[in-house]
């Protein structure tokens, strides 16, 4: 009987392998890695943040377009399990 779900939990498994994959790529090429050693020192810098204003809180479209890429790609991943398993 366990071996019924042992694919969808591969599937779930390589599927969330290749999401983080997607998004540590994104992060790289966009340079989310860059001054490493200002990043280190920031939190005893003693400098609050400043507030945050409507401009500089608005997402931008690509982050949009990120986000509600990998939430579909989740809920199709999602659907496909459920698809296998109605058809078993």
């Amino acid at each position: 009987m366990t071996t019924v779900f042992y694919p969808f939990f591969l599937l779930y498994v390589f599927g969330g392998i290749a999401a983080c994959a997607i998004v540590f790529y994104w992060a790289v090429a966009n340079g989310q890695f860059q001054e490493q050693e200002r990043a280190r020192y920031l939190p005893l810098s003693g400098e609050a943040p400043g507030p945050c204003t409507p401009s500089t809180s608005k997402w931008p479209r690509s982050m949009i377009l990120t986000v509600l890429l990998i939430a579909s790609a989740l809920l199709l991943q999602v659907a496909s399990v459920l698809v296998m398993l109605v058809a078993r």
